[in-house]
């Protein structure tokens, strides 16, 4: 199984992800650490998978 090529637009939200998780991480809240982290899956998940049409 083959992967499709990501846009541009994936990459930037995958990036954007990245930051979010790597900023709220080591919060000492566990509500922003843990909420970051959920944040960052979705938004991944749904830029990889999900089918925006303009």
């Amino acid at each position: 199984m083959t992967l499709p090529n990501p846009s541009s637009d994936q990459l930037i939200v995958v990036n954007l992800a990245a930051i979010v998780v790597g900023t709220t991480f080591n919060a000492p809240q566990k509500a922003i650490k843990w909420g970051g982290l959920v944040v960052a899956v979705v938004t991944t998940t749904c830029a990889l998978w999900c089918t925006h049409h303009a």
